[in-house]
């Protein structure tokens, strides 16, 4: 799918787009970035549970190793302003799932990156939907990771474009009325933006996979 096609599909249903995006989900991000820049990641219990439940970590059937060591991770590249998500990567995949597998966590590398610079697109299921992009299969970790920072390198040009551009004024519109004052950077608008969009995918996708029951009354 081009650029100019997730555009006008994005700019065509923005009010659905928007409207699937809670005000608590907006208020609590912002709460973990502001708890973020003042705290010990790898330390700070409640940081970690909200960002926890917020991203979803405790669904991915990830071991209490792992997330020690994703916290962890936090505190050390806090300071630095262009994360290697490769790198983080390859410190995690010793810390196998509760199956004993090991696991590429791609998408909880980019939401750790995102949180210390918000210039980093966040990458999982619901935006990669949106530009047409599947998990890569290969079972080698670094032929793996390397097709995910492929795709992940052609979003963030995207994002930059859109910005660059405003390729989605009507939707980023409708978006700062309906939430008002929530003084979101713009590549976290569009974080929210391409995640909801995705998964309104996901629903449409769903509905037309859906047997058509018989009208048994009028038959």
């Amino acid at each position: 799918m081009t650029l100019e096609n997730i555009t006008n599909h994005i700019n065509a249903n923005a009010a659905a787009i928007t409207e699937n995006l809670a005000h608590e989900s907006i208020e609590v991000h912002k709460y973990l970035m502001q708890k973020f820049s003042r705290t010990n990641a790898a330390e700070d219990l409640l940081f970690q549970f909200l960002y926890r439940s917020f991203y979803r970590l405790d669904n991915a059937g990830l071991t209490a190793e792992f997330k020690t060591a994703y916290f962890n991770i936090f505190e050390e590249e806090r300071a630095n302003q262009h994360p290697n998500i490769k790198a983080i990567l390859q410190k995690l995949r010793n810390f196998k799932n509760k199956k004993g597998q090991e696991n590429v966590q791609f998408s909880f590398a980019t939401k750790l990156a995102n949180t210390i610079n918000n210039s980093y697109p966040i990458y999982d299921s619901e935006v990669a939907r949106v530009f047409g992009y599947s998990r890569p299969l290969d079972k080698d970790f670094d032929k793996k990771v390397d097709k995910y920072l492929l795709q992940f390198q052609h979003i963030r040009e995207a994002y930059d474009k859109i910005l660059a551009e405003n390729l989605l004024k009507p939707t980023i519109e409708l978006f700062n009325n309906r939430f008002q004052g929530h003084s979101l950077p713009e590549m976290k608008r569009l974080d929210f933006i391409f995640w909801s969009a995705g998964k309104l995918l996901k629903k449409e996708v769903a509905t037309r996979k859906e047997p058509q029951q018989l009208d048994l009354a009028s038959a």
